[in-house]
């Protein structure tokens, strides 16, 4: 995909085909493209999540695509990752993800829009890197997350800059954190790609 398919019209709502046809295209040169704009979120995202979670943890990587976000974990020491997404395009790359010669997911299934492969319990973290945002999945997503999740385990994600002046997206999260489902326990911005879009805020929850 080219940096002008690449420019703002990728960050705006539409319906889960459109979606699937974009990254479907997409995904043969989704790693090369983000690459050669510095993408920093998935290896922020994993640093966020160390002081929280340890790396003897199982951890969900929901919406891992080609597994950029697993490989980031997986550098941060993290060994028991398994990985989701709806895209089967996306999904096939994150197979040849391999970190010191160990696969860097246990298992990786295919999923369906809106439904998340866990119940609580089953993970100490979920990891949605780039999910919840503007031309990929709603804001209610969020709350859907956490209720995958059992108190105290941690939710960790990213809102994009477009993401970021929805409202729809900043509501989504104040109104989890007013009704005590889930308390802050880090919010940094920084960079995210290095053209169109310039950063993203990484975000980790505690389910309460």
């Amino acid at each position: 995909m080219t940096d002008k398919k690449l420019a703002p019209p990728l960050w705006k709502p539409r319906s889960v085909a459109e979606t699937q046809a974009i990254y479907a295209e997409w995904a043969d040169h989704y790693d090369q493209d983000v690459a050669a704009m510095n993408y920093a979120t998935p290896m922020r995202v994993a640093d966020a999540v160390r002081p929280f979670v340890p790396t003897t943890a199982s951890i969900l990587d929901f919406g891992c695509g080609t597994g950029l976000s697993g490989l980031a974990l997986a550098k941060a020491g993290y060994a028991l990752i398994d990985g989701a997404d709806i895209n089967k395009e996306m999904l096939k790359f994150a197979y040849s993800k391999y970190v010191d010669g160990r696969a860097v997911y246990r298992n990786l299934s295919l999923g369906a829009a809106g439904h998340v492969q866990a119940a609580p319990g089953d993970y100490m973290c979920i990891v949605a890197t780039g999910v919840i945002s503007l031309g990929a999945a709603p804001p209610d997503l969020l709350r859907t997350l956490l209720k995958a999740l059992a108190p105290q385990a941690f939710l960790a994600f990213s809102y994009n800059d477009p993401t970021l002046s929805d409202a729809n997206y900043a509501s989504a999260l104040d109104s989890v954190l007013a009704d005590g489902t889930a308390r802050l326990r880090f919010r940094e911005h920084g960079p995210h790609l290095s053209r169109e879009v310039t950063g993203s805020d990484v975000i980790v929850l505690q389910r309460e």
